[in-house]
């Protein structure tokens, strides 16, 4: 399975300034990408839902996101077919720290929570 960043954090600049997120996902798709991950402005920055809406109408292959995901956040990304988490993860959501087991099961139960209303 290959998944395809696009407009990742990294590689935001003005070289790929003037190609919008839909067409970078639709260059994916076309080049056989089995999904594409939306990111944020960097490392830990939560997706602009705005993107999000934008490449999932763009694509038929699976969306996910790929930054910023919390608890707090969580109800605006629940449509993606996908939720990369690193970051939160760790304690104090500090990238470079250790996994906060805490954090994870407070993520887990509130992701559990949301699944059910949607049923």
């Amino acid at each position: 399975m290959v998944l395809t960043d696009i407009k990742k954090k990294h590689s935001s600049h003005a070289i790929t300034a003037d190609v919008s997120i839909a067409d970078t996902a639709r260059a994916a798709e076309f080049f056989l990408s089995d999904g594409v991950i939306v990111t944020g402005t960097e490392t830990g920055r939560p997706v602009d839902s705005k993107e999000l809406k934008e490449v999932q109408q763009a694509v038929d292959i699976p969306v996910l996101v790929g930054s910023g995901v919390s608890t707090e956040n969580l109800p605006t990304y629940l449509r993606a077919n996908g939720l990369i988490v690193g970051s939160y993860f760790k304690k104090h959501g500090r990238w470079q720290n250790e996994v906060d087991l805490d954090r994870v099961d407070r993520f887990m139960d509130r992701l559990s929570t949301l699944r059910q209303k949607l049923r």
